[in-house]
């Protein structure tokens, strides 16, 4: 599998974001919510699923453009959730990153 080069653990099928897996995923790293961060490029998977869970989360753009046909359709909603969220940030003078701009300036 992908892991075996670089000698990681990781959960397969994982079902996100039902939190289930990802306190497997802790179990298997010996950590927990305190010390767990999640970094994923899905906002209603990954982050939400995190966030679920009691982990702190960061959103990344997706490493590679070709993405399969349930995702790419996600995609459309994240966008409109993160513009929301950038301007209540703005409004708020909160931190706020997404590609390569940075709140306030």
């Amino acid at each position: 599998m992908f892991n075996e080069k670089i000698q990681v653990n990781y959960v397969y099928n994982a079902h996100k974001p039902s939190v289930k897996n990802y306190f497997k995923a802790m179990g298997i790293m010996g950590t927990d919510q305190s010390n767990t961060v999640f970094i994923g490029d899905q906002l209603f998977t990954d982050v939400w699923g995190a966030r679920n869970t009691g982990i702190f989360s960061i959103l990344v753009q997706p490493i590679d453009k070709k993405e399969e046909i349930q995702i790419v359709l996600k995609r459309y909603p994240e966008k409109i959730v993160l513009a929301a969220y950038k301007r209540k940030c703005i409004r708020e003078n909160r931190a706020y990153l997404a590609d390569g701009e940075a709140f306030p300036q």
